[in-house]
């Protein structure tokens, strides 16, 4: 099995990063200390809300809440749930939801198009019978990229709807 390139993967974390930062997305942790009764019903005994850097510079003070409170109830069984959330929109910034994918899909568009642009650089330089128009590759490349650009455009449309329709409710 072949190794695979960490320079691919940090290139995309980068790039994910820099697209959150673009869009001013406030990272937050809601994390919700509670026991459920015999009965299936939650009962809350601690909630936190709290930007993800203070979240993970003082992860220390949640466990000793959690252990805190397990130590008042002990014939409980105390758990920790976290959610993740844009503080700014409201929404879920866990795996796969709306504002992931919406990152996920622009930092793949950025790196789509810089691989276009090396490509073209380096066939231009040492290719002297290239003809942009006639490349079978970058003409698949370039519709490949376009549905990249038409997805990522549809999943901006349902943030946008999100947004509308959180605010709407509230």
């Amino acid at each position: 099995m072949a190794q695979e390139n960490m320079g691919g993967w940090m290139e995309y974390a980068r790039e994910y990063a820099k697209t959150q930062r673009e869009k001013i997305i406030e990272k937050w942790v809601g994390i919700t200390i509670e026991y459920r009764t015999k009965e299936r019903q939650r009962v809350v005994l601690f909630r936190y809300d709290l930007p993800r850097n203070v979240y993970e510079r003082r992860q220390w003070v949640v466990r000793w809440r959690q252990a805190r409170l397990l130590c008042q109830y002990p014939k409980e069984n105390v758990q920790a749930y976290f959610s993740y959330y844009d503080r700014r929109t409201g929404l879920s910034m866990d795996f796969g939801s709306l504002l992931s994918r919406l990152s996920a899909a622009k930092a793949q568009i950025t790196i789509a198009r810089r691989k276009e642009q090396e490509y073209l650089e380096y066939q231009r330089k040492n290719n002297m019978f290239f003809i942009e128009t006639e490349d079978e590759t970058l003409a698949k490349f370039r519709r490949k990229l376009q549905s990249k650009i038409e997805k990522y455009a549809e999943i901006e449309r349902e943030v946008i709807l999100s947004i509308q329709n959180a605010r709407s409710q509230s």
